[in-house]
């Protein structure tokens, strides 16, 4: 099977369009009941497994696929699933309760909070957020744990949690700012 994916890359790789739909026809399937399965949302997951599936083929001659593709594959439609529940949860922070989130700028930096453009730009902001900032926000800000849940389930100090929630508020307003 190992030397059957390597060679499924390889031709991949090349830009073998028959590879490529043989591999989509074969895993978008079970991706998407995994997708649904994980996200609760079927068209969701239909577009996640879509997406990833698009980025594979824009990709292709420079992608690095480590081990068999069905791993690699399931790993990725995981991820994604993730960002879409964040992002998922983060629309509805914002809509739900627009005053928490600008309470993060002084009153002559706030943003409209009444711009629906507002909440894509402050969901693309929290994406490129620094790994362990953005971990720390969405567990805090977002899905609403504690510091000391946040420093018990990552391993960190509760002090090392709160100055990467401070860190990345102090990012996110700088951030936005120029977009009051």
């Amino acid at each position: 099977m190992a030397a059957q994916d390597e060679q499924l890359k390889m031709s991949l790789r090349k830009g073998d369009i028959e590879v490529f739909k043989q591999l989509f026809l074969e895993y978008s399937p079970g991706l998407i009941r995994y997708g649904s399965s994980l996200t609760g949302d079927r068209e969701a997951a239909k577009e996640l497994v879509q997406d990833l599936f698009m980025e594979i083929w824009e990709k292709r001659e420079s992608i690095l696929i480590q081990g068999t593709l069905k791993p690699y594959l399931f790993s990725s439609v995981y991820h994604k699933s993730l960002n879409w529940l964040r992002s998922k949860k983060i629309k509805e922070l914002y809509f739900n309760n627009p005053v928490e989130i600008s309470s993060w700028f002084s009153s002559q930096d706030n943003p409209d909070t009444k711009d629906p453009l507002m909440l894509i730009i402050i969901e693309k902001q929290i994406q490129i957020l620094p790994h362990q900032c953005r971990e720390v926000f969405t567990r805090s800000v977002i899905f609403g744990e504690t510091t000391k849940e946040i420093a018990g389930k990552l391993g960190l100090t509760a002090k090392t949690i709160e100055n990467h929630l401070s860190r990345a508020k102090k990012i996110l307003r700088k951030k936005l700012k120029k977009f009051h």
